[in-house]
């Protein structure tokens, strides 16, 4: 039996970045970044323009070989693969512009998220072999889920490009929830939202952690990111600036000088 006072255990981070560096030609993007993501966790990036963000999310979301380090998700490299088998590990995202299916409805682009799930296959779905129906259907079901979930639901026949800019960002949420992340990225989900909007894009990230979702966010919104994150990681110039909780990167004098100024 545990003593009274013994510290519970904690648990190995879902994620972890181990001197990550990427360089395109002579410019070095990104210059050996370390950090992990416990599970559970709202994780934040930020750092001004060109500091590296959303180059890290390509490395770990696979659409960039990194140039040295490793990234690990449960303890197991996964540099360096497609990143189809990196969604079907259990890592989705967002992109900090908007990619969607314009001419599909709502709820279409939400049913092609799950597609990574689905098991009928191309041959099952033309010749309607036993549970394809059955599949076609818990899929649907699903999706509506989702986007009741997300606040979509009365929207679900609409074209996705007919609707405004805050309700296509949280369409791409729906649609990379629908792959079933433990792992989910937001690159800028914020960018385009009003306040109204935003204050439901906080509700909604607490509400996905509860669905034992982590997330991992790059964000300008510097009010959402203080008041949503758990830890918050620094980029200047591809390098690792500060990490802490979002009071000590506020009270961070070299965060104060490279990123919210100082006279």
């Amino acid at each position: 039996m545990s003593a009274p006072n013994d510290l519970p255990e904690r648990l190995p981070p879902l994620l972890k970045v181990e001197s990550v560096s990427k360089s395109f030609g002579g410019i070095q993007a990104l210059y050996e970044v370390s950090f992990q993501v416990e599970p559970g966790a709202i994780h934040a990036v930020i750092g001004p323009n060109g500091a590296g963000k959303t180059t890290l999310f390509n490395c770990i979301t696979g659409a960039y070989v990194p140039s040295g380090g490793r990234i690990l998700l449960d303890g197991e490299a996964i540099q360096g693969r497609p990143v189809h088998k990196l969604v079907e590990r259990g890592i989705a995202r967002t992109f900090q512009n908007v990619a969607l299916f314009e001419s599909m409805t709502v709820l279409e682009n939400v049913l092609v998220g799950q597609h990574v799930r689905t098991r009928c296959g191309f041959l099952g779905a033309v010749f309607q072999w036993p549970g394809v129906r059955r599949e076609e259907r818990e899929a649907r079901e699903s999706a509506m889920e989702l986007l009741r979930f997300t606040g979509l639901e009365d929207r679900a026949r609409l074209r996705s490009g007919d609707l405004p800019l805050g309700w296509q960002r949280f369409l791409e949420i729906a649609r990379a929830l629908a792959a079933r992340p433990r792992l989910l990225l937001l690159d800028e989900p914020a960018a385009g939202l009003n306040g109204a909007e935003t204050e439901q894009l906080a509700d909604l990230m607490e509400r996905i952690r509860q669905r034992d979702v982590t997330l991992l966010l790059v964000e300008h919104d510097m009010s959402l990111t203080m008041e949503v994150s758990d830890r918050i990681l620094v980029l200047d110039q591809g390098k690792k600036l500060a990490e802490g909780t979002p009071r000590e990167i506020q009270s961070d004098e070299a965060v104060m000088a490279a990123y919210l100024g100082t006279e």
